[in-house]
């Protein structure tokens, strides 16, 4: 069932329709893997970046992409808007999952539609943001070690892949 968070979580993804990103950035996360000293962060069997957040500058103001349960006791993970900070928050020294950069493979320029993905609750499992002839994809789903030498995904899940028309951004 809808909840009123839920509904106000999808009016405030799709009124970001006919806004201009200007810039993009994330904090980057390595894929769940049993070595942590050797972070993955690039897979044949995953088409995406994960990231636990994706900034955006949205008409001169940072906007954040990030996930978080829902309110209904069956609910997932979704995809949310919120402000964010004027810079990225750094990366502890000492961590070896996190690294932050700017995404200058997604595109910029006028967010001319989107499209949501929901769940039963209606929390945002995907967001499609169409910029020009291209296509953003940001998913509430995380990454983990399948156990024989590749990775599977969870939809719903706590992190955030981003895509570029269905591929890794950066790569064609």
């Amino acid at each position: 069932m809808l909840t009123d968070w839920a509904m106000l979580q999808q009016t405030q993804l799709n009124d970001l329709s006919g806004s201009n990103i200007e810039c993009w950035r994330c904090t980057e996360m390595a894929f769940e893997s049993a070595d942590e000293t050797n972070p993955v962060w690039r897979h044949p069997s995953v088409n995406a970046i994960q990231c636990a957040i994706v900034d955006a500058l949205i008409d001169g103001r940072w906007r954040r992409f990030y996930t978080l349960a829902g309110d209904a006791p069956a609910a997932d993970w979704g995809v949310v808007v919120g402000h964010a900070p004027a810079e990225l928050e750094p990366v502890a020294a000492d961590s070896t999952i996190y690294r932050n950069f700017l995404l200058s493979s997604l595109p910029c320029g006028a967010i001319s539609s989107i499209y949501l993905d929901t769940d039963s609750c209606g929390m945002v499992g995907r967001i499609e943001l169409q910029i020009g002839n291209d296509c953003v994809s940001l998913a509430a789903s995380e990454v983990y070690d399948n156990g024989t030498g590749g990775f599977r995904i969870a939809d719903y899940d706590e992190s955030i892949l981003v895509q570029l028309n269905n591929r890794i951004p950066g790569c064609g």
